[in-house]
């Protein structure tokens, strides 16, 4: 009696009469290593169980997510081939306009040179979806370069017309006059107060006294003269400086409207029609003048 410390009373389900079970240390730690036992045994699979169903879940997710984005990246790939078809048509069209801006078109080499990448390796990829993925990278770096090397062209052809718009803009084109004749060229000619041969350094358009004068291009007044003296020279005269070595001058005037370095456009009016200095009747006398050399004026009078 003295071992026993453990007495376990229980009512069978058949029956009324109540049994016991008497227990002494050794035996109750016997049995309870064994329930301990049992327990961690089934706690295990439990977890297992459970563990395993949640990893089949999450697996059939993966898959689907997998699946999803396959399709997705194909349909990217798709989108990329197709944005390098029209890159392809942005090339065409650049060369197009360099041809307008007179510059030599971006040759294939060079473009090859530029927007070209390292040769692919198919076999550093596992699967499909890795090929693609590494395609699209590498179309996508080289659609970057290609737009770099466009918009550096582009930069180029807007650069070069800009440019010829400002020269053609300071170019001595029109008719200083509008109307009127031309009555003396840039030539030789019969001197009308000595009589003798002597060069015409720009042409001389009669018109009535007062009849404004328009400016050939844009530029800069460099020089006005105001003061003169009778049946000498070009009386009253405007010098405009338009740059890239052109000046225009416009002599015999009665009136000024402009001054010393002021900017002015073409069709401005610089003065009015007159007779100082040494001349014969009102008229204009206009003269280009092209890296300090006297031209032919008609040679730039488009209109």
């Amino acid at each position: 009696m003295l071992k026993e410390r453990f007495r376990l009373m229980y009512m069978p389900a058949n029956g009324t009469d109540i049994k016991q079970l008497s227990l002494d240390w050794k035996n109750f730690y016997f049995y309870v290593c064994i329930f301990t036992t049992i327990s961690i045994l089934f706690g295990a699979l439990f977890v297992g169980s459970v563990t395993s169903l949640y990893q089949n879940f999450r697996i059939v997710g993966l898959k689907n997510d997998r699946e999803r984005l396959q399709k997705e990246l194909f349909a990217i790939k798709g989108k990329v081939t197709d944005l390098s078809d029209r890159l392809a048509f942005v090339e065409d069209t650049g060369n197009d306009l360099r041809n307008v801006a007179a510059l030599d078109p971006i040759d294939s080499d060079i473009r090859q040179v530029g927007v070209g990448g390292s040769s692919f390796e198919y076999r550093y990829y596992l699967d499909d979806m890795g090929r693609a993925t590494g395609e699209i990278n590498l179309d996508l770096e080289r659609i970057e370069r290609a737009i770099n090397l466009e918009r550096t062209s582009l930069d180029e052809i807007t650069t070069t017309l800009k440019d010829r718009e400002d020269r053609i803009n300071h170019l001595p084109s029109i008719r200083p006059i509008l109307g009127g004749r031309i009555t003396s060229r840039f030539r030789f000619r019969i001197d009308p107060f000595t009589g003798k041969l002597s060069p015409h350094k720009g042409i001389d358009i009669p018109m009535p006294e007062g009849t404004n004068v328009i400016c050939s291009a844009d530029g800069v007044v460099e020089s006005v003269k105001t003061l003169y003296k009778p049946n000498k020279g070009y009386g009253r005269y405007v010098i405009v400086r338009h740059g890239y070595g052109y000046k225009t001058l416009y002599a015999h005037l009665s009136t000024i409207h402009v001054r010393q370095g002021q900017r002015i456009k073409r069709w401005d009016v610089i003065g009015e029609v007159g007779k100082t200095g040494r001349t014969t009747g009102p008229h204009l006398h206009y003269e280009v003048i092209a890296n300090n050399d006297r031209v032919d004026p008609e040679s730039f009078i488009i209109n």
